[in-house]
Parts: C-alpha cells; sequence; structure tokens
C-alpha cells in the first residue's frame, strides 16, 4: 500500500490544474467612443530649455519637437507610464442605401423585423496632443515612440466593411468600425539646438496598430443614443 502526504496531494493537484488550464488568453482592449473621446488632448505638454525657459503652448512644444529632425540635434523619448491600448469605434456613414447616411429605424407603428445590409468606411489617423496632424517619421523615426512593427507606418488607415442589420420594431441602428490603438505618454530629451536643449514633458500620442479592422452594429431603442451624438 503507498501512502501520499497532504503536501504531495495537493501539489499534485495544482500541477494538474495547471496543465489543464491552458495558455493564458489576452485580455481584449477596451472600448472607446471615437465620437466623444478626447484622450489625446487631455494632457497639457510643455517644454523647458536648458536656460530655464519654459513654455507650454502647443505651438513651441511642436517647433522643438522639430528640432529633431535636424542632424546636429539628438533626440530621445522616454514613456512615464506603461502604453496602453483601446479600441476606438466610429459610426459610419452609410454607403450602400441612397439617401441613408444615418441609422435605420423601425420606430414606426405596425412593423416586422427590417434586415439589411449596411456597408461604409472610417479612417483611422495618428494623434499627438501638439497639433493636428502627426509627424509620424519624427515620432517613430527620431524619437522612437511607436518604434515597434506593429504600429502604422502612415497617417492614416482606412478601412472598410459591411453588417446585416436585423432591425426590431422599437430599435434603430447602423454599422460602426472599430481599429486597435495604442496609447504613449512620453518625456523627450532634446540635447543641442534652440538654448543648447530642451526638455518636453507630457507628449501624448496615439497609433493606430497594424491589425484586422473591426465592423460591428450599433443598435439601440428608438429615441436612445448612439455612438455618434448627432445621431
Amino acid at each position: 500500500m503507498v501512502t501520499m502526504s497532504p503536501t504531495a496531494v495537493v501539489a499534485g493537484a495544482l500541477t494538474a490544474a495547471l496543465a489543464f488550464a491552458g495558455p493564458a488568453v489576452a485580455a481584449e482592449p477596451p472600448p472607446v467612443n471615437g465620437h466623444t473621446d478626447n484622450w489625446v488632448n487631455e494632457g497639457t505638454p510643455s517644454v523647458e530649455y536648458d536656460n530655464g525657459y519654459k513654455v507650454d503652448s502647443k505651438s513651441e512644444v511642436k517647433a522643438a519637437l522639430e528640432q529633431c529632425n535636424d542632424r546636429s540635434v539628438s533626440c530621445s523619448a522616454t514613456p512615464v507610464e506603461t502604453p496602453t491600448e483601446v479600441v476606438k469605434w466610429f459610426d459610419v456613414v452609410n454607403d450602400s442605401i441612397s439617401g441613408k447616411p444615418g441609422p435605420v429605424g423601425n420606430c414606426g407603428p405596425g412593423q416586422g423585423d427590417m434586415v439589411l445590409t449596411y456597408g461604409g468606411s472610417q479612417t483611422f489617423t495618428w494623434g499627438w496632443n501638439v497639433g493636428a496632424s502627426v509627424d509620424v517619421s519624427l515620432v517613430k523615426d527620431k524619437l522612437g515612440v511607436g518604434a515597434k512593427a506593429e504600429y502604422s507606418e502612415s497617417n492614416a488607415v482606412t478601412n472598410t466593411g459591411q453588417v446585416t442589420l436585423t432591425i426590431k420594431p422599437g430599435e434603430r441602428g447602423m454599422l460602426k468600425m472599430g481599429h486597435d490603438m495604442e496609447r504613449s505618454v512620453s518625456d523627450v530629451t532634446i540635447q543641442g539646438g534652440k538654448f543648447g536643449g530642451a526638455k518636453i514633458t507630457g507628449l501624448r500620442t496615439e497609433a493606430p496598430l497594424k491589425r484586422d479592422p473591426r465592423v460591428g452594429k450599433d443598435v439601440n431603442t428608438c429615441g436612445a443614443p448612439l455612438l455618434n451624438p448627432d445621431y
């Protein structure tokens, strides 16, 4: 007869449980409403030059950043927090049904289910908090922000898609499209250039990742809000 100690029994049970557990599944990035989200602009960047001059004007911070395109200037970015991923969703204007760019409603009395195909396209862009248009080459190649291969190499990514919508009585809905984005907050050290050097704090960037587009349905009851507040 073979006997086992309680410790051995517990260890064996844990080993068996781990064997059946399998590999961990990556968590799904949280969704954000692209129509109302303003993460990129919530933080105010600033630049302080080596002579003590400090300013938080976006245009001046951008001008300081653009010095990094000069070969005589050395720049490096340091993350101040762990980058995060989100899925940015937008309601998409309908390209499939003439004269119905917005949501399709089944809000009248005595109607059955409405079934229709709804298609369209949506553009997802790089963003930063020092102006409207991102200098992707500067951010990726000079600063190393978003240098990994998963980042889109162009300023904008346009996705197309379509869904079959079943709109029940009392509902309205439309196509929505999402894209995985990564958000970073960095400080940038500049050596050389104006006043001999500077440090930029609080540079926010948001970049579309090289992943498949997401397609979904934005359906709600008549009178209730959709992602796009204009609808």
